[in-house]
């Protein structure tokens, strides 16, 4: 239906109704240790405190340029010590260190040159669509919902000892930062989210292409995307990523208002790419017809995922992001 690609509802009538700390972590340092004098409204720390538990972990093995906590495929005879992490279940128990344990009254384990690092992918979606926030239910933007996201599983990154880079995407690549490692540059990638501008068409497949020329190494992969425009050549993007084994999350972020039209009597809807083009109609007598087309929308994006053994995730921006991100992390096999 030609509303389903990102409309806007508009009602017609009145009666329709810092600072960032670079010095490495202790033996017994406890997780989130970045000072609290960093602000910014993409990343809440206090809140980040319930993502404790969380990581964002590799289902194969890690492709790093650098010692990290991950399976690795280069794991060889090297035995020369490189850092700590804090125990996790599935860990070998004979790696953990009770000097530490002693000290820190927490369990570690040691890591050895041989392990490498994780790489972290962030694609969000910044095209024309993504602006949307509600026409009667006000929530954040679809854009700023996705980036809020994306910090938060950044800083989940970056605080595990791996590498994570960003790529702003709408019918070409408006920003890319390579992968990186620090509170340093997860500095630079949160004040990336916070310039980011909802504009243009959406051609995801080209932008991953690109992406996909830029990265040597294999990992995971999230994209952050309403998903309205995509086409055949987004899924031939994603399979270039999943023939060579990286770990592919979706992430389809969608106001409520677009999963179900809103409570109005006439709505204006506005094609918010393409040809910006606009009908206005009477909302119950399209609302089962649009109920159709966005549930097949739905459903072929889920089971597009699936065919290629992508991780779906239906991200409401009604949602609060963190107990969502929470459910999402702790959901996954590894």
């Amino acid at each position: 239906m030609p509303w389903v690609k990102g409309w806007r509802a508009r009602i017609l009538s009145p009666t329709c109704l810092s600072r960032w700390d670079n010095r490495p972590r202790s033996e017994g340092s406890e997780r989130f240790s970045m000072p609290a004098a960093f602000d910014h409204p993409y990343l809440d720390l206090a809140r980040m405190e319930m993502l404790r538990r969380c990581r964002l972990l590799p289902r194969g093995t890690a492709e790093g340029s650098f010692a990290g906590p991950h399976r690795s495929r280069f794991r060889g005879t090297a035995v020369e010590f490189a850092d700590y992490r804090q125990y996790v279940p599935g860990d070998d128990i004979r790696l953990i260190d009770w000097k530490v344990v002693a000290r820190a009254d927490k369990y570690y384990i040691k890591l050895y040159e041989a392990e490498r690092n994780l790489l972290s992918h962030l694609l969000i979606d910044s095209s024309g669509s993504m602006e949307y926030a509600g026409a009667v239910t006000r929530t954040e933007s679809k854009l700023a919902y996705a980036s809020r996201l994306a910090a938060a599983l950044a800083y989940l990154v970056v605080d595990q000892g791996d590498q994570v880079g960003l790529s702003l995407c709408s019918d070409r690549l408006q920003d890319h930062l390579r992968a990186g490692a620090g509170w340093t540059h997860l500095a630079a990638l949160v004040a990336r989210l916070g310039q980011a501008k909802a504009s243009g068409d959406t051609d995801l497949g080209h932008c991953m292409g690109e992406i996909f020329s830029r990265s040597s190494k294999r990992g995971v992969v999230v994209i952050f995307s309403d998903f309205l425009g995509i086409d055949e050549s987004f899924w031939r993007g994603v399979d270039l990523f999943r023939r060579t084994h990286n770990d592919v999350l979706l992430f389809q972020v969608l106001h409520p208002e677009e999963l179900e039209l809103p409570e109005l009597s006439v709505a204006r809807f506005i094609d918010c790419e393409g040809s910006g083009g606009s009908f206005t109609a009477e909302v119950d007598v399209v609302r089962q017809s649009y109920a159709a087309a966005i549930k097949a929308h739905l459903d072929l994006v889920q089971a597009g995922a699936a065919t290629r053994g992508c991780e779906y995730y239906l991200a409401r921006t009604d949602f609060d992001p963190y107990p969502f991100l929470k459910s999402c992390l702790l959901g996954r096999v590894r």
